[in-house]
């Protein structure tokens, strides 16, 4: 066999065929007769060619290891490339996935606005308020943004909890109505039905039932029974007083009909307490009506939107 290929080796030689490793090995072996001179040696002749050999053999183990890494790396690149294309493919899939619509509705001062949403959920704004709502909501939840003041009133479905999200806490709802005022802390007032209220940074979290009240403050919440006629009657109209002290009663006031009112009260104590029911009057009714059982006088500021009240006594 190694005649064979000696012979081949020559004959490629000859016609300057040979491989780079085939022409280095039979140049090796020519070189090591040259110095074996015209009669060599059997033992020497026969060292010469296995070192040949070994080297070839070395040699082509290294090209073998060499084609193998090459095609490890061709793998890999196989691999990333894949993996790169694949990626490509999901970022432009995602980009074309249609983003929610989403609509806002502003209200300026002295302005009041109502917003039906795409599930029949209504909301009412407050003035200097604002809404952010999408056009059409995700399968699996409602999500709604408020700055300010709104009442709403839900429509169930216990399949799409609905979600109010405001800067520092955010509220649950499965079908109810309440009122939520952001303009200092936040305020959740539950009409009907129940709520779950979250402080986001402290991650504490309530249920409120009906006629309860959940003030955010400093990331604790604060929960009180109250009267939620006294915290919607801004948008109602409807409020009801049941032996309420003349303090409670300007400032249930002010809030329903978004005015200021400085109350002046005199150096004595006054200790009233006030009774009625009043559904859509004007603010100047309701404090005419107030003159039967106090005795004061006011006055108002068109511009600021004040009402400054002197009390004098109790009739």
């Amino acid at each position: 066999m190694q005649i064979r290929q000696l012979f081949n080796w020559a004959n490629k030689y000859s016609k300057a065929k040979p491989s780079t490793k085939e022409r280095k090995a039979f140049d090796s072996f020519l070189d090591d007769l040259a110095k074996l001179g015209k009669d060599p040696n059997p033992i020497d002749l026969e060292k010469s060619k296995t070192r040949v050999w070994e080297n070839l053999k070395k040699e082509s183990q290294n090209e073998r290891s060499v084609r193998q890494l090459i095609l490890v790396l061709r793998k890999v690149a196989a691999i990333f490339l894949l993996f790169s294309m694949l990626g490509l493919l999901i970022y432009h899939t995602m980009d074309k996935v249609e983003q929610p619509i989403f609509l806002v509705k502003n209200t300026g001062e002295g302005m009041r606005s109502m917003v039906t949403l795409v599930d029949g959920s209504t909301v009412r704004l407050n003035e200097n308020s604002k809404l952010e709502y999408p056009k059409d909501f995700a399968d699996d939840n409602r999500v709604v943004y408020l700055t300010g003041e709104a009442f709403f009133k839900v429509t169930p479905n216990t399949n799409k909890p609905f979600k109010v999200v405001m800067d520092s806490s955010e509220i649950t709802v499965l079908g109810t109505s309440f009122n939520i005022n952001t303009h200092k802390n936040t305020e959740v007032t539950v009409a009907s039905g129940r709520v779950k209220v979250q402080d986001k940074i402290s991650n504490k979290d309530v249920v409120l039932d009906q006629g309860q009240q959940a003030l955010l403050r400093a990331s604790e919440i604060q929960v009180k029974e109250v009267n939620p006629d006294y915290y919607i009657g801004w948008h109602t109209r409807k409020l009801e007083f049941e032996e309420e002290s003349i303090a409670s009663v300007f400032s249930i006031l002010e809030r329903a009909y978004g005015v200021n009112i400085e109350l002046i009260m005199p150096d004595g104590d006054i200790d009233c307490a006030i009774t009625g029911a009043y559904s859509g009057e004007r603010i100047e009714t309701i404090l005419l009506g107030f003159r039967h059982i106090l005795d004061f006088s006011y006055q108002t500021d068109i511009e600021t939107k004040t009402i400054i009240i002197n009390m004098n006594k109790c009739k």
